[in-house]
């Protein structure tokens, strides 16, 4: 589904043969969002659901035709075997099979998100395929009621070891002992690199930094290591939009050809609003194309992304549906210059960075010498690569920044030194339910609600790029992480540390 990524992170594919295998029958990843009456899921349920992945795996291992069909039968619903057919998803098993073998089996757990209006639930089944370091993570779809049979194997990520996490609260030094050595096998067994941070209030409770800001390894990471946002500077992009329309100078109703006069399609822009651009509800193209990435080096000012915006055009039914785009978030750069009469960088140091004390946070030019910013890397046979990027980041994203500053954007937020309680709370409140496709989106923030503990926050994914912020309400936990790496070990850092914070397991 458009958008679900940003949610959950974007998952880590397989090699090439799984690759083939997912596009020879046909498996899209999409998460199901399920009617908001589905019925919730008792203990014995769980483990019921959760041993069809231990017989899937079981069945898999045997190579032997009748025992796939007979667990076929036996785990998928009877929607799915009409519907797609018992052949095809044996089928399915003996490719995979034949690409990978016999698999060691860890676990399955159920994750489940409640998004407000809708459910999504995944059975995840852990397994390890012979001489590979990195585990398997087979994620299937299942009814919404009982029986809760299986319905699909939606997608197989890579992933490292699963693990068991501890039952004893974050603070425990217990708690914090065991994530201490998690990392350490993570940068022993994956080579990861970046930075960590949890956060109680004010008060620190975890820190980390490991690995190397380059591909040659001769620059270790450190607390003053600037590493790239991702789609993270969004969040600052919607504050600043904010400041204005509670200084007057902007409505969240203003309509798009205020601004951009020259915008094709003039019926789309007189009825789009700023409020549709901060909730990725407008329907505009994304400008970021393999096209433009050829290009990106000729960018040099906010407005040199206007061509590309305007030749992305307009993919979807205007406040119909959430679509992702980062032009949405280009065009509320420029909306930020006009309102304001100052550049958009300098705004934002000015307004936000400043008044928080985010002194190591800036949309650094990538040659700059100052300072020390984390290179983006992707691992190739010879090792570590550099990953080529534009000259600089932009309202969308591509900024740099610490844990440390992220946690003074946090502290900022929640006593309302750039921004009052009652206008961040519109920010903060979803602009998407009810929507096609929808994530929980607010202005500029992902909101998300794992283990009943409510966050808001964003992530950033690109080559070489990955970032989370993550701040609880309700506990007043803030949790921030950094990653110069395609590196499927991030990920799972990310989701644990979550899972440690809300208690959700």
């Amino acid at each position: 589904m458009r958008g679900s990524a940003i949610v959950i992170g974007i998952l880590k594919k397989t090699g090439d043969s799984m690759n083939r295998l997912l596009l020879l029958f046909g498996i899209m990843f999409s998460l199901v969002f399920e009617n908001a009456s589905a019925q919730s899921l008792s203990q014995a349920d769980r483990a019921r659901v959760e041993q069809f992945g231990a017989e899937y795996i079981n069945a898999l291992n045997s190579g032997s035709a009748d025992s796939y069909a007979k667990t076929i039968k036996a785990i998928f619903a009877a929607s799915t075997l009409e519907k797609i057919g018992l052949a095809r998803i044996q089928s399915q098993m003996e490719r995979i099979k034949l690409d990978f073998g016999a698999f060691e089996y860890h676990h399955s757990e159920i994750s489940e998100f409640n998004m407000g209006n809708a459910i999504s639930r995944v059975l995840h089944v852990y397994a390890k395929p012979p001489r590979s370091a990195m585990w398997r993570d087979f994620q299937f779809r299942f009814e919404a009621n009982p029986p809760f049979k299986l319905t699909e194997l939606a997608f197989i990520a890579e992933v490292a070891e699963p693990v068991y996490l501890p039952n004893s609260a974050l603070t425990d030094p217990n708690t914090l002992t065991w994530l201490n050595s998690y990392i350490d096998k993570l940068i022993a067994q994956n080579d990861l690199s970046g930075s960590v941070l949890i956060a109680e209030g004010e008060h620190v409770v975890f820190e980390r930094v490991y690995g190397f800001a380059d591909a040659k390894r001769a620059v270790k990471v450190t607390s003053n290591t600037r590493f790239n946002l991702g789609s993270g500077n969004k969040m600052f992009t919607a504050l600043a939009i904010a400041q204005l329309v509670a200084a007057g100078k902007l409505s969240y109703d203003d309509p798009l050809i205020k601004f951009f006069p020259d915008f094709p399609h003039r019926e789309f822009t007189a009825k789009a609003t700023i409020h549709h651009l901060l909730s990725h509800t407008s329907g505009i193209g994304e400008y970021w194309t393999e096209e433009y990435v050829q290009h990106w080096h000729e960018i040099k000012t906010l407005r040199d992304y206007l061509p590309w915006i305007y030749k992305a055009g307009i993919r979807y039914e205007l406040g119909k549906e959430f679509y992702y785009s980062n032009s949405n978030f280009l065009l509320a750069g420029l909306i930020i210059e006009q309102a304001s009469g100052m550049d958009y960088y300098d705004y934002i140091c000015k307004n936000i960075y400043q008044p928080l004390g985010m002194t190591a946070t800036d949309s650094y030019f990538r040659n700059d010498s100052k300072v020390v910013l984390a290179a983006p890397l992707k691992r190739e046979e010879k090792g570590w690569v550099i990953v080529n990027q534009g000259l600089r980041g932009s309202s969308a994203g591509g900024g740099y920044s610490t844990t440390r500053d992220m946690l003074q954007f946090a502290r900022g937020l929640v006593a309302g030194k750039i921004l009052s309680k009652e206008n961040l709370s519109t920010m903060l409140a979803s602009k998407t339910r009810g929507l096609a496709e929808a994530s929980d989106y607010g202005y500029g923030f992902i909101l998300s609600n794992e283990g009943n503990a409510p966050s808001y926050g964003h992530g950033g994914i690109a080559r070489g790029v990955n970032f989370e912020f993550r701040h609880f309400p309700q506990l007043d936990i803030t949790f921030v992480a950094f990653c110069n790496q395609d590196n499927g070990a991030y990920d799972d850092l990310r989701k644990n540390v979550i899972k440690l914070i809300t208690g959700a397991r």
